[in-house]
């Protein structure tokens, strides 16, 4: 083995950087997964006559949480590896979406007939927002619903306005927002704080 590549792996990745990644990831999925709790359960809270539960607690709730957990802690893996500053790190994921989710924005926008958004839910690129939806963001569909041409397996929202805002725009918000949180409780709960130095007058020192 070579022990120079060795040697500037780990001069790349110190201790403290392998201990942040983990208390980020860690702290990220945990505050994920609560918010998309609070988000099941808050269109029951209010309104009782427009709610409906989920019919499938694993490939709606869990799949998608357990994906968007390891592509976050992939990415600040990797990020470890060729980044140096923490802010860019922390926050590499949400850049990611936001490049990936305009990606497929714009790759299934058609033009006949108006400027629309059309797909299947076969797609891999509707799968992948789908699974990288978010519960908390879901709560405005009880007020602004997404209408369109559901059926047969095709995708296809009426308006292209609400359509970016609730399934592109506002998640991508959320994944900054929650990083964010996640940055600052790491920085409150784990980052050492500096002892203050007790400063002892002379009549002190004397006694």
């Amino acid at each position: 083995m070579n022990t120079k590549k060795l040697n500037i792996f780990t001069m790349k990745v110190s201790k403290p950087d392998i201990k942040h990644a983990g208390q980020i990831i860690l702290t990220w999925t945990f505050l994920n997964l609560l918010l998309n709790i609070i988000g099941l359960f808050l269109p029951k809270l209010l309104n009782k006559a427009e709610y409906s539960g989920i019919d499938s607690i694993k490939i709606e709730f869990i799949i998608p949480l357990v994906i968007q957990s390891l592509l976050f802690g992939i990415c600040i893996v990797v990020a470890c590896l060729f980044l140096k500053k923490r802010k860019f790190i922390d926050y590499i994921f949400t850049a990611l979406q936001f490049v990936v989710f305009h990606i497929i924005f714009f790759q299934n926008l058609k033009i006949s007939h108006g400027i629309h958004f059309e797909s299947t839910f076969h797609n891999p690129g509707v799968r992948y927002l789908s699974n990288c939806g978010q519960y908390l963001v879901d709560v405005l569909y009880l007020y602004f619903p997404i209408n369109g041409f559901f059926e047969n397996g095709l995708f296809k929202p009426d308006n292209l306005g609400t359509f970016y805002i609730h399934w592109i725009l506002l998640n991508i918000v959320y994944y900054f927002a929650l990083t964010w949180i996640t940055v600052k409780l790491v920085s409150f709960l784990f980052d050492k704080k500096p002892e203050a130095k007790v400063e002892t007058t002379d009549n002190e020192s004397i006694e």
